[in-house]
């Protein structure tokens, strides 16, 4: 699934920076740091789970 593969790359990156977004919006500066230390990991934890569901990255 090459398409798969190609959007979870940088899944981690770009949901961090969409929750940081949102904190900043939402909450100020902290908010906006915490938000993209969150959606940092939380994107990390999706991309291992598409990985193991659907194989992929392998070293």
């Amino acid at each position: 699934m090459p398409t798969l593969s190609s959007a979870t790359t940088y899944f981690g990156l770009g949901l961090g920076a969409l929750c940081a977004v949102a904190g900043l919006v939402l909450h100020g500066i902290e908010g906006g740091l915490l938000g993209g230390l969150v959606g940092y990991f939380l994107g990390k934890t999706i991309q291992s789970i598409f990985w193991t569901l659907f194989g992929g990255y392998t070293t």
